[in-house]
């Protein structure tokens, strides 16, 4: 076991450091080649964090969590963290909507796939809105906001927390809070790195031309998505190092609980935006100021 604050890597992290950027880029070029060329700027807050982690381990590298571990946190996290919350979210919203809606549910799951409202008819974006307008579709919102995104990524980022606790646990020189901040922003970082690059496929998708959306697209993402997802992050983890140090029983679901709340409001107050403009579920806007004006919900 690597002690905690050493720089260097392994063999196996070294090469998962060069191949996994690459290997994503490559997959990404066969869907759009302007994606793929931005694709590399998405690992920009990940390169920052690392540069910061260093100078901080300059400083006191027996209290900073490791860089083995936070290779492998951040790769799963971003593959196998992404691929089960995806699952899970989906069959979560399944069964929801299976429950809420009964017969209209295969109507419902087509309006909600759409990636764009672009050449519907005037009377199939009047039903669109229409449907968009049902209090089912206001609680399926409510609930996707609050349990399977906010809840279920924010359980999911409490992950590599647990991971770093149970690090301390064999290294009593560590302190926990630095160690929970590095493993938890480093899982974070992780998941929105996936994220980031997804909002840039969909928007070059979207038909504008030129690279301003794009690059307004990834701008919003590592200014907005990255920060927030980082702040609560920080948050989750500073509340489970207090509740270490004092020795309190507090549940899991107490330390998330301002996680879930400040994820989901934010992830509602994106979909409440899209439905006051006839959208079910959640249209990435193609119009450049449009996508300036959700930055701030995105935080």
């Amino acid at each position: 076991m690597v002690e905690p604050g050493a720089p260097s890597m392994s063999v196996g992290a070294r090469a998962t450091v060069v191949l996994v950027p690459l290997a994503v880029c490559f997959i990404v070029s066969f869907d759009s080649s302007k994606a793929a060329l931005l694709t590399p700027l998405a690992f920009l807050p990940t390169a920052l964090f690392y540069y910061v982690w260093v100078r901080q381990c300059q400083h006191m590298p027996a209290r900073r969590a490791y860089l083995n571990g936070l290779i492998w946190i951040y790769v799963l996290m971003g593959s196998l963290g992404t691929i089960v919350l995806s699952i899970a979210q989906l069959s979560a919203h399944f069964l929801t909507v299976s429950f809420l809606l009964g017969d209209a549910a295969p109507a419902y799951w087509i309006e909600f796939l759409r990636g764009t409202a672009e050449g519907l008819t005037h009377e199939e974006r009047m039903r669109r809105a229409d449907m968009a307008a049902t209090w089912q579709n206001w609680v399926l919102m409510l609930l996707f906001s609050y349990v399977m995104a906010g809840g279920m990524e924010e359980i999911l980022k409490y992950m590599p927390i647990l991971y770093a606790r149970r690090q301390c646990n064999k290294h009593k020189a560590c302190r926990r809070e630095p160690m929970y901040i590095d493993f938890s922003i480093a899982g974070g970082l992780g998941l929105v790195t996936v994220e980031c690059i997804g909002y840039i496929v969909d928007t070059c998708h979207s038909g504008l031309p030129g690279w301003v959306a794009p690059l307004v697209t990834l701008a919003q993402r590592q200014v907005a998505g990255t920060m927030g997802h980082v702040v609560v992050s920080l948050l989750t983890s500073y509340r489970a190092a207090r509740a270490d140090r004092r020795t309190l029983s507090s549940s899991w679901f107490r330390i998330l609980l301002p996680a879930f709340v400040l994820h989901g409001s934010a992830i509602m107050a994106v979909f409440v935006a899209c439905t006051v403009q006839g959208h079910v579920g959640w249209v990435h806007p193609t119009e450049v100021i449009s996508i300036i004006g959700l930055s701030p919900s995105l935080a």
